[in-house]
């Protein structure tokens, strides 16, 4: 079986997801476990937008 490699993730998509992740973090109780995950994504997109480079090509199971 041949794998298609997944797209890097630029510093565009990263601040418009990590903009995203905020407004569905106001809409929940910040100490539930899912919070606590959102909140530690939006931080990694967050820290690459501002370095503005391309995030390494990542993987995510179904």
């Amino acid at each position: 079986m041949h794998e298609t490699e997944s797209p890097a993730i630029d510093a565009t998509e990263a601040r418009w997801a990590a903009e995203y992740l905020s407004l569905i973090l106001n809409q929940l109780d910040p100490y539930s476990p899912v919070s606590m995950v959102l909140t530690q994504a939006r931080r990694e997109l967050t820290s690459l937008a501002q370095s503005g480079t391309e995030a390494p090509r990542l993987r995510i199971a179904a």
